[in-house]
C-alpha cells in the first residue's frame, strides 16, 4: 500500500476521498431509531418495576403480625368407638 502511494505523490496521512456506501444515511438513521427504542423500552421497564415496588410497599404485601402468629386451637381426638359398634 505504501509503495503504491509513494509513487503517486500523495503524502502519508493524506485522506483519500471515499465514495459513501449506498443507503448509509438510512442505515444510520435506522440504527439510531433502534437504539432510541431500546432505551425507551428500558426506561419504561424501570418505571414499571419502580411503580410495582411502590405499590407493594404501599399496600403492605405479606403478613405483618404485631407479634408471633397465634397458635391454632387444638381439636381433641374423638372418643374411641365402643366395642361391637
Amino acid at each position: 500500500m505504501m509503495a503504491a502511494r509513494a509513487g503517486s505523490g500523495i503524502g502519508p496521512g493524506a485522506g483519500l476521498p471515499v465514495a459513501p456506501l449506498p443507503g448509509g444515511r438510512w442505515v444510520r438513521q435506522a440504527g439510531q431509531v433502534i437504539v432510541w427504542l431500546l432505551l425507551t423500552g428500558l426506561a419504561a421497564a424501570a418505571v414499571w418495576v419502580l411503580l410495582a415496588v411502590v405499590a407493594a410497599l404501599a399496600s403492605g404485601v405479606g403478613p405483618h403480625f404485631p407479634g408471633p402468629p397465634p397458635h391454632p386451637v387444638p381439636v381433641p381426638n374423638p372418643a374411641p368407638a365402643p366395642p361391637g359398634s
